[in-house]
């Protein structure tokens, strides 16, 4: 059995750092509610681990996509043959529990991996993916982000006269960011003081006149690293993760062309690989991912930021690259999107009436057009993925 596993409360894991972690309960329940995300990127003939049956009206809509992956609930995983697993991201809690289920600990990374796979996520590697590229690269790059370890230098970091971003060292994609408007004050002390405490350092660096979200998506195999795609998505106000644009890869690339020029695109995406493949490849295996953005600079040009941050695990962008490459005809653009409704039943009705105005039309495999939801959605889901042309 090659296995999948979707567990999105990787992040939280690896900024806690040791075994025994409980996520908090909203991390338990995307992870419920989305636990068959992973029928949409895993290969062909294997196997996604959900916590429950899927319900026979999804399992319906699903069989005109013709998806050649099976299913297995936690009554039938004792004792199968797992022969190699697949997860959104590695860490310390995540092994231990697989090791009590039962699964080789020959397929799972060590201790020693899983602690340098931590090292790596550390947000100060963006600024080494940084210094790498400014190094290689002739090109206006941003200045690379500043470590942080006192109150004193968060204090005199803030009041500076531009604007800064506080990140906390680790925390989920879009997540553990404070955005200075108003210098070192009371609730700036409060937070960087507990991030402190618990991380030992805080990141800053300017606030950017940005124009668009980017990332460039790679594999490792282990030994080397390869260019697996583009991928161009929305944040909020506060900088956390909307939706992704699904789009050929032609496309993203030659619209983030247009914005930068295929010179600097190119050398970038170079240089990664060769970066990646040293300091990556030895220690993890799978998909990842580097954000990126366009922003303007003082004299009104459009730049390429491309160390925002790394997510060394699958990510929102691979999903979205992996969806629009085997589910979309390839002139075909849409929008890919994890979304939240608090309050029972909102969300159950929203999909009702997606399906009621938007409905899909699948034909030979590919989403022609219209709304498809990407995991069950019940009357008391709170959660869903969905795609929509």
């Amino acid at each position: 059995m090659n296995l999948y596993l979707f567990n999105p409360e990787n992040d939280l894991a690896i900024a806690f750092g040791g075994e025994n972690y409980t996520p908090p309960p909203a991390a338990q329940l995307i992870g419920k509610e989305l636990s068959a995300l992973p029928l949409w990127y895993a290969d062909d003939d294997t196997t996604i681990y959900i916590p429950d049956k899927l319900p026979s009206d999804f399992l319906h809509t699903l069989a005109p996509l013709n998806l050649k992956i099976s299913t297995v609930t936690p009554d039938r995983l004792d004792g199968a043959q797992v022969k190699q697993i697949h997860v959104w991201g590695w860490n310390r809690d995540l092994i231990k529990r697989l090791r009590l289920a039962g699964i080789d600990k020959t397929l799972l990374p060590s201790a020693r991996q899983c602690d340098t796979i931590r090292e790596l996520s550390h947000r100060k590697f963006s600024a080494e993916i940084g210094k790498y590229l400014r190094n290689r690269i002739d090109y206006p790059f941003p200045e690379l982000p500043v470590e942080l370890h006192t109150a004193d230098e968060i204090r005199s970091f803030t009041e500076q006269s531009d604007r800064k971003i506080l990140k906390a060292p680790w925390s989920g994609s879009g997540r553990g960011l404070y955005w200075n408007l108003y210098g070192y004050d009371t609730a700036l002390a409060q937070w960087s003081n507990g991030v402190l405490q618990k991380q030992g350092m805080l990141m800053g660096e300017p606030v950017y006149d940005k124009i668009s979200d980017w990332a460039m998506e790679f594999h490792s195999d282990g030994f080397e690293v390869k260019f697996a795609g583009y991928s161009s998505f929305l944040t909020d106000r506060h900088g956390a993760y909307k939706e992704n644009r699904l789009a050929s890869d032609a496309v993203l690339e030659l619209e983030l062309t247009y914005a930068v020029g295929f010179e600097i695109i190119t050398a970038v995406k170079e240089s990664l690989i060769d970066f990646f493949t040293e300091r990556i490849a030895p220690y993890y295996t799978g998909y990842f991912g580097v954000d990126m953005m366009t922003y303007r600079d003082k004299r009104g040009n459009t730049l390429l930021h491309p160390f925002v941050e790394l997510n060394l695990r699958m990510n929102m962008g691979m999903v979205a690259r992996k969806l629009a490459d085997r589910f979309l005809p390839p002139e075909t653009e849409g929008r890919y999107r994890v979304d939240y409704y608090p309050k029972p039943g909102e969300l159950h009705n929203d999909h009702v009436a997606r399906l009621k105005t938007n409905p899909p039309r699948i034909t030979d495999g590919k989403l022609l057009r219209g709304y498809l939801a990407l995991t069950p959605v019940s009357p008391h889901s709170r959660y869903r993925a969905s795609i929509e042309i």
